[in-house]
């Protein structure tokens, strides 16, 4: 079954063939190198020429805190954990005013190559051309000095690139070093400031303390003020004294109520339970009393076992009972008058330190607003001589440490002269001249190649055109025409197996090949060659007639096999003839039918039935038929002839045209369902050979050639 032409389209854009471009690189590689080679020698000698540039790389540690060398505060404090603080640095670095300190530092404004001024210029010395000298040495500094941040790091590199290896390290660390002298005298001018501003603060404050205790004079005088232990420390003693003294009596007035009430309360009991009251037991007289009661007592019961109640000693020893307990009595109305006495007078110096204490605390209650106002003045003196004392402090701290102020960074690494060259690399630099050469040179035949879409191998016949490849028939150099091609390939047999072999292909088909068309995409691509040589090679064992049917090209097989104006298909195909007399014998096996002369166009001639009816008779008569038709791109003749033809062998010369322009024939003959057998390459040229014959045949001729033979 013949494919479609999407199906055909479909096939050929799905092969991809990068062997081509191998091949291409392989059969130029003598021109890959000679390029390489030619850049090599003139990249070495511009590379020569080339100044050789220095780079000297100078690191600085950003302080993350300031040094703790003194123990004051400093006055420009920072955080280094705020966004962008060492973003802020860097920019600072290369901020003009630190880069031009360090132009000056460095003395770059007097070198030429820095200034851009010639050592003989007039008026050299103004301040305006020294400016400009400056401005333009900071210019070129700026060319060829690099500062960046170390990631993730607090250090930051300064390079600086130039001719001279002392040059370069001296500008990275001058400008290193100017960055940390503008930090450090940047903290010192601030420290200065401060100090002076702390010192103008402080007179005022020393003003306004002296206001403020001349305010509080006139008001202790006004209000008849005591700072005794404060404005009101004078009243709270005489309080507390009146307090304690009131608590003193009061513990008095109570402790006297307390016994006289015990003494009034037992007057009607005996006398022995009322001396034998706590409150009264331990009074002298009555301890005294009681002893000699107790010892009265104890006398008369003596008496009384030896005497009886009327006895003297008896009546003695009573009355002196009696009189102890008379004795007694009379003590008892004495320490209550005296308790009741004790009890008054203690109250009545209860009730005196009472009405002082009332007085007292009137007093105390009416200083209360004096007090206030008092202490809202001792307040504000207060304060402000705390700020004056705590700016005096700040202000020693300054003086002593404003001879020291450190800066915000230090040079880690000084830069030192490079013992090599940073750029050019100069072997690594020809290396890559030479490997971009090259690639460009392997690129532009790979481009090439691609770029190149002809069909010059049979390999590619199957992925461009995805047709079958037949054969191929290599290309004779020296050799003009084509009959001298002919004889070439047929009088020797290893060239005639490059034919051969494509009639063993079309016989090993398993379809009926009896009738076969050759043509081509143009004109002149050897499909008359092959015509001819196909049909000697069927002639040798199978009867065979060749047909010319070109009608486009007078110097056709009808110009080599008979004579130019002789009758064949034409007059056939009009009834003017027979068969018989227009047939030409070339060999026991092999007729040749010329074209004929036509009348009218061979689109008519080939669209009428009696090429049909033509065509049946020669097939009943021969085994093969081989018709030569006119190019694709000429004319519609071989979509015609296909009709009454079993297939369509497909000529193509090797480079000739691009597989788009091939394809475009090709789709012609698809669209009038012609079924094309194959593609035969001619004029291949000796590397695209692939085939067995191709290569045998290009042997023989290198044979001949180094025998000496001097013929092809």
């Amino acid at each position: 079954m013949k494919l479609s032409i999407v199906e055909n389209g479909k096939k050929r854009e799905s092969s991809i063939d990068f062997s081509r471009f191998a091949k291409e690189i392989k059969k130029n590689s003598w021109k890959i190198l000679l390029a390489g080679l030619i850049a090599a020698a003139v990249g070495y000698a511009l590379i020569s020429m080339m100044t050789s540039k220095y780079v000297s790389t100078a690191t600085v540690l950003v302080k993350a805190q300031p040094d703790n060398v003194s123990p004051f505060p400093q006055v420009d404090g920072y955080d280094s954990t705020r966004s962008g603080y060492y973003e802020t640095q860097y920019a600072l670095m290369q901020s003009r005013i630190v880069l031009e300190q360090a132009v000056r530092n460095l003395k770059l404004d007097e070198n030429p190559d820095f200034n851009g001024v010639k050592s003989d210029t007039k008026n050299a010395s103004t301040p305006e051309n020294q400016q400009q000298r400056v401005d333009h040495a900071l210019k070129t500094m700026l060319k060829n000095l690099t500062i960046s941040g170390v990631r993730t790091t607090h250090l930051a590199s300064i390079s600086y690139e130039s001719p001279s290896p002392q040059l370069a390290a001296q500008v990275a660390n001058g400008v290193a070093q100017a960055f940390i002298d503008y930090t450090s005298e940047q903290k010192r001018m601030n420290t200065q400031k401060a100090r002076e501003n702390n010192q103008q603060k402080m007179g005022e404050l020393q003003q306004q303390i002296a206001e403020q205790k001349r305010a509080i004079d006139d008001y202790l005088k006004t209000e008849g003020l005591l700072t005794f232990r404060g404005v009101d420390g004078f009243e709270t003693e005489q309080l507390s004294i009146v307090t304690n003294r009131l608590a003193d009596a009061t513990q008095r007035r109570v402790a006297a109520a307390s016994l006289y009430n015990e003494v009034r309360q037992n007057a009607g009991r005996s006398l022995e339970d009322v001396i034998s009251l706590p409150a009264i037991s331990d009074h002298a007289q009555i301890q005294d009393l009681r002893i000699a009661l107790i010892q009265a007592r104890r006398s008369l019961y003596e008496l009384r076992k030896s005497y009886g109640p009327k006895h003297i000693k008896i009546l003695e020893a009573q009355a002196q009972v009696q009189a102890i307990q008379d004795q007694t009595s009379n003590v008892l109305r004495e320490l209550e008058t005296g308790l009741r006495q004790q009890y008054q007078a203690a109250l009545a110096d209860e009730t005196s330190y009472q009405k002082q204490l009332d007085q007292q605390r009137d007093v105390f209650q009416n200083l209360g607003s004096k007090r206030d106002g008092y202490n809202t003045l001792k307040l504000a003196l207060d304060k402000t001589e705390d700020s004056y004392k705590m700016l005096y402090q700040r202000t020693q701290e300054q003086s002593l440490s404003g001879n020291y102020a450190d800066s915000d960074a230090v040079l880690y690494d000084p830069a030192v002269p490079a013992e090599r060259p940073s750029k050019p690399n100069k072997p690594l630099l020809l290396v890559m001249v030479v490997l971009l050469v090259l690639a460009f040179s392997i690129m532009y035949f790979i481009v090439k190649a691609a770029m190149d879409s002809t069909v010059n191998t049979l390999s590619q016949v199957k992925k461009r055109l995805n047709l079958e490849p037949l054969g191929e028939i290599r290309r004779y150099k020296g050799v003009g025409s084509r009959a001298q091609i002919r004889d070439i390939i047929a009088n020797n047999p290893l060239n005639a197996d490059i034919i051969h072999s494509i009639r063993t292909r079309i016989m090993l088909d398993n379809r009926q090949l009896q009738a076969i068309a050759i043509t081509s995409a143009d004109q002149g691509e050897g499909r008359t060659l092959l015509a001819n040589l196909l049909a000697n090679s069927f002639s040798f064992d199978q009867k065979t007639l060749l047909i010319d049917l070109d009608f486009f090209n007078k110097e056709g097989l009808s110009s080599e096999l008979a004579k130019p104006s002789a009758q064949g298909v034409a007059e056939l195909l009009r009834g003017e003839v027979t068969f018989e007399s227009v047939n030409v014998h070339v060999n026991e096996n092999l007729d040749f039918l010329a074209r004929g002369n036509a009348t009218i166009s061979s689109l008519l001639m080939l669209s009428s039935e009696n090429i049909e009816h033509l065509m049946r008779e020669l097939r009943s008569r021969y085994q093969r038929i081989i018709i030569d038709v006119a190019a694709v791109n000429q004319s519609q003749d071989s979509q015609l002839i296909s009709r009454v033809t079993d297939g369509l062998i497909f000529v193509l010369k090797a480079g000739a045209a691009p597989a788009e322009h091939i394809t475009s024939a090709l789709d012609k003959l698809d669209t009038n369902s012609s079924f094309v057998i194959g593609v035969v390459m001619n004029q291949v040229g000796d590397k695209n050979l692939e085939t067995k014959e191709g290569l045998r045949s290009l042997n023989l001729q290198t044979n001949e050639l180094m025998n000496g033979t001097g013929r092809v």
